[in-house]
């Protein structure tokens, strides 16, 4: 399939408009991950604590709840949403800290890649439009920064996924009565289209250079001091064909 070059134009656009409103949409959101923990009350171990968190990059929402042991529900829930901020979580692993707000304290860190690819893809796809415009370099720069922006990205999901496996790990399941299950949101999964976007979309950016750009005068006008390579090399062609002449018999 051959796009022509107003196809790819318009393809880079929209294509590159998907990925930072995808990738924005997971930033703004706060349900990268669902947590549930059971574990015994400090005061009455008849009682049981259902802790249910919703976790973002920048906000968690905590909802608890009592049931007694056998499983009788005696209470309504408590919800709150709170910023990590406002949350008290320690800078260091703490041994006895629930292992919600252990997960919150370990993946506070990854929180900046997906905002600093946030904006690195942005930047590219405003470079993008103008080098559409004016058919300059600028459209090879805007490759160049999404691919950036989309590998800063999966760094930060892999930093996040391993923080809470980190965490997950340390703390024996089932231990003392305790019992935690967690499972990805829809933002998390977000993050990653948004990932396979970025990525597309310096495809398509690098397409339409090429395109554009295709017979060697191109190259010579855009690339500094190509065309002094270029002579250098027809020299030493000449050169060669002068010194070794061919006898004809």
């Amino acid at each position: 399939m051959v796009f022509t070059p107003r196809g790819l134009m318009v393809t880079s656009v929209v294509v590159g408009a998907v990925a930072v409103a995808t990738l924005a949409l997971s930033v703004a959101t706060d349900a990268w991950l669902f947590t549930t923990e059971t574990m015994e009350h400090p005061e009455n171990k008849t009682v049981n604590m259902v802790i249910k968190a919703q976790m973002g990059l920048w906000k968690v929402c905590l909802n608890t709840d009592f049931s007694k042991t056998p499983p009788v529900k005696i209470g309504g829930g408590q919800k709150l949403c709170e910023s990590y901020d406002a949350v008290h979580t320690d800078t260091e692993r703490v041994e006895s800290q629930q292992t919600s707000f252990a997960i919150m304290r370990a993946t506070r860190v990854a929180a900046m890649f997906p905002v600093v690819a946030l904006v690195m893809i942005t930047i590219a796809v405003i470079l993008g439009i103008i080098g559409n415009i004016r058919r300059d370099i600028k459209t090879l720069l805007a490759a160049v920064i999404s691919i950036l922006g989309g590998l800063t990205l999966a760094v930060g999901i892999i930093f996040y996924i391993s923080a809470i496996n980190d965490e997950v790990g340390h703390r024996t399941k089932g231990k003392e009565g305790k019992q935690f299950e967690y499972e990805y949101g829809w933002s998390f999964f977000f993050a990653g289209m948004a990932f396979m976007i970025a990525e597309g979309t310096a495809v398509v950016f690098v397409t339409q250079f090429m395109q554009r750009n295709a017979t060697t005068d191109d190259m010579v006008r855009i690339i500094p001091g190509l065309e002094d390579k270029l002579e250098s090399t027809d020299k030493d062609e000449n050169d060669d064909g002068a010194t070794n002449p061919t006898i004809v018999m």
